[in-house]
């Protein structure tokens, strides 16, 4: 029988001594940080994570409430800057949202001099009724800077500005910097989340983790920084999840990094399309950029292609979709759990409030932290400032959404016609009616934010308080014309911004591997090092939770490579029964010792592989024409079928031409059945090609798009001198898209070298 009044019994534990954060990334590293500062002598601190897990890594765009965070930690602006690939930002640049090829800026700072009976916007209102005043921009320095790309410190806070930086680079440098305060990190996975089965206050409270290892992570407060999954909040807990797609429409976000070209702007840029939006944020190394869209009105294939065909330089990664529900846990603290970053909910980037949201979930704890124990009191007032925060800045999205000239598309259309939250309606109605803003006094966005966003996307108040007509035409024109002349005076005299940052805060330049020393005298002649001895290593995260590794200027001296592979030309053979659609040469002996070292010294940790049983590599060229592929040339396939239960394989493929068309590699995964995958499998090796075609609808050509039978995880696009290393058990295939023969079967082609790395499997404890 239940006890009906202990289900009533008020949360509460004991005294809090011992802290678990439970997952890296952005949230997890901000809140180890800002524990471990403003605690850390008091607590003891462990924060789990897994190099398996990939994370999303949000954030590279900022807004200025970073600097308390940075305040609290006492970090060194110039240090972390360069760390992070840093740059600065003024704004963001919203082009299309009011209306196709309208744009306006939203800035940080102020705008204009506000008076105590009306904000600035009324003054300003009353100057264009008389024809003296001209664009609002004019009248904010932040603005007018970021417009003619400068940027400088001021004193006195006199430039107000954020950060552009790299996410992943940022959790790195707050790991360090946790660490040397005494965080110890846990390299694992989570398998099991212990609970309090007991009948007391207590009762229901996480008191422990289980990791893959069999390890036991005993705690009093759990921080649930899982991501989106929010393994402890969520899964365990069972705290529900409050869904806001009826007032923001995009469920969907594909990203992708490319190279730098030309100066690294002041400013976000945030362009509306007609299926939602794009962002761009210039580093100091590269951009980032991503399209935020509604999977209703565009599919995954269609978002890549459109973000690809709207970036500048060279793409780094290739693009990879990330689904998403816009909304927030109905709880962020439950019991002994607080759930801070993704894992509380997710509101997309538009205004950059992904590490604003972290930093004032983490803020909000220590201001509140339970040392004496956790009581309901706290929680429900922590539920409560945070359910009023984050509404409230829902709502200053939305706003973005609904308030538009565009009309477009269906997409634009709902936006328009949708019915907003009420404390929205009604601001948006008060500015209408009377160019007044009314805000909460702890509210994120300040009038200046409101004002920028309404104007900019169309609204022109009707009226504006009576104050402004006591002042005659000559004292409003003076008044108007003295804070736009200021503006000007100052932004003019401050440098560019690229030239600023490469001053202030230069980032460090990847190492360049050292040059080849001189042969050593020995009894046995010396093989000058092959590959790259400091590779920069790129994890590429598939949309199945595998990762591939990517390494650009693999080999010092690729070219002779390719010497190499010409001078031995004649020996290349087509190897009969086998299904690689070209011919291939065994690599010399030497070049195969070689790789076989790299792997180890570089790559098994990574691949999660054991000791090493064996290697084979080997030159490639692809030269079978598309039209005549059997059936198990025209799907994707794995290297591991040829090996003993308890082993495994890794691979690696090292592209040795220039043209980048000739295609990289596609991974997949099966939509079947394992037992329907294996049928499929039998088949594409005991049929010809047009039986298989006749019974599984796949005709000729090589498979490189999503199926009914596999669908596509990821690409990793092909260029000179790169080599991705990935688990030989993902199904995988060339991207060659055939488009040209003579390109393939010209010169030197798609030459690559393919090596495939044997190991023993590595038991995984039950």
């Amino acid at each position: 029988m239940i006890n009906a009044s202990a289900q009533t019994i008020p949360y509460a534990s004991g005294p809090v001594r011992r802290i678990v954060i439970a997952g890296g990334g952005t949230a997890g590293w901000m809140v180890a940080a800002g524990l471990s500062k403003s605690l850390g002598r008091l607590f003891d601190i462990r924060l789990i994570e897994s190099e398996e897990i990939g994370t999303i890594g949000v954030g590279e765009a900022t807004i200025p409430t970073l600097h308390f965070f940075h305040e609290i930690l006492g970090l060194d602006e110039q240090e972390f800057m360069a760390a992070t690939q840093a740059t600065f930002k003024l704004g963001i640049n919203f082009e299309n949202w009011r209306n196709v090829k309208q744009d306006y800026f939203h800035s940080f700072g102020k705008t204009g001099k506000p008076h105590w009976t009306a904000g600035f916007q009324h003054f300003w209102l009353e100057g264009r009724k008389r024809g003296l005043a001209s664009d609002y921009g004019d009248y904010c320095l932040e603005l007018r800077a970021a417009m003619d790309n400068r940027f400088a410190k001021l004193p006195n806070w006199g430039l107000n500005y954020a950060y552009h930086l790299d996410a992943t680079l940022y959790a790195a440098y707050l790991r360090r910097y946790s660490e040397a305060l005494g965080v110890v990190r846990l390299e694992g996975k989570i398998v099991k989340v212990h609970t309090d089965t007991g009948a007391g206050a207590s009762a229901g409270g996480i008191t422990a983790l289980t990791l893959n290892d069999g390890s036991l992570i005993e705690g009093d407060l759990f921080i649930d920084c899982t991501g989106m999954r929010s393994l402890l909040l969520s899964e365990t807990l069972g705290v529900a999840y409050e869904d806001w797609s009826r007032w923001l429409p995009c469920d969907s976000a594909v990203a992708a990094q490319t190279a730098s070209v030309g100066e690294a702007v002041p400013y976000t840029r945030s362009i509306a399309h007609p299926f939602g939006w794009q962002w761009r944020i210039p580093l100091q190394h590269r951009v980032g950029n991503g399209l935020i869209f509604s999977s209703q009105h565009l599919g995954d294939e269609e978002a890549k292609a459109t973000l690809l065909a709207n970036v500048q330089g060279e793409v780094l990664r290739p693009p990879r979709v990330i689904k998403f529900t816009p909304g927030q846990r109905e709880l962020v603290w439950k019991k002994n759990c607080v759930a801070i970053g993704l894992s509380s909910g997710f509101l997309e980037p538009l205004e950059s409030t992904s590490i604003h949201l972290i930093q004032r979930g983490l803020t909000r704890l220590i201001q509140m932290f339970p040392a004496e124990g956790v009581c309901q009191s706290d929680i429900d007032e922590y539920n409560a400032q945070t359910r009023t925060a984050i509404e409230t800045i829902r709502d200053f999205i939305i706003l973005h959404y609904h308030v538009t000239n565009r009309s477009d598309t269906p997409f634009w259309q709902k936006c328009r016609d949708m019915e907003v939250p009420p404390l929205l309606a009604h601001r948006i109605q008060l500015f209408k009616d009377t160019a007044r803003v009314c805000l909460g006094t702890d509210e994120l966005f300040q009038d200046n934010s409101w004002i920028q966003v309404m104007m900019g996307q169309g609204i022109t108040p009707s009226a504006h308080h009576p104050v402004t007509r006591q002042m005659n035409d000559r004292d409003l024109g003076e008044f108007l014309s003295e804070i736009r002349k200021e503006a000007a005076r100052t932004f003019i005299k401050l440098p560019k911004h690229h030239e600023y940052v490469a001053q202030f805060c230069p980032a460090v330049k990847p190492p360049i591997p050292a040059p080849a020393q001189a042969p050593v005298a020995t009894n046995r002649p010396v093989v000058p090092a092959k590959f790259n001895p400091h590779p920069q290593i790129q994890t590429v995260a598939l949309s199945n939770g595998q990762s591939v590794f990517v390494i650009d200027d693999f080999a010092l001296d690729p070219e002779g490579l390719v010497r190499e592979a010409q001078a031995r030309e004649p020996s290349f053979q087509v190897q009969k029964g086998h299904p690689y659609p070209g011919p291939q040469l065994a690599l010399q002996p030497e070049m195969a010792q070689q790789l076989d070292a790299y792997f180890e010294q570089h790559l098994r940790a990574r691949l999660r592989t054991g000791p090493a049983l064996g290697s084979y590599g080997r030159f490639s060229r692809v030269l079978q024409d598309s039209a005549t592929l059997g059936a198990v040339q025209r799907i994707c396939h794995t290297d591991d079928s040829n090996i003993e239960a308890g082993e495994a394989i890794s691979a690696l493929v090292h592209y040795l031409f220039p043209d980048p068309q000739l295609g990289g590699t596609v991974f997949f995964r099966s939509l079947m059945s394992p037992q329907d995958t294996q049928s499929f499998l039998r088949d594409a090796t005991s049929l010809d090609g047009a039986a298989f075609g006749e019974k599984y609808g796949i005709p000729a050509g090589y498979m490189t798009q999503s199926n009914r039978y596999f669908e596509v995880i990821g690409r990793v696009p092909a260029r000179w001198n790169r080599a991705v290393f990935y688990d030989g058990s993902i199904f995988h295939s060339g991207d060659i898209q055939w488009s040209s023969a003579a390109a393939y079967q010209s010169g030197n082609g798609r030459l690559t070298v393919n090596a495939f790395f044997k190991s023993q499997s590595l038991s995984v404890p039950a």
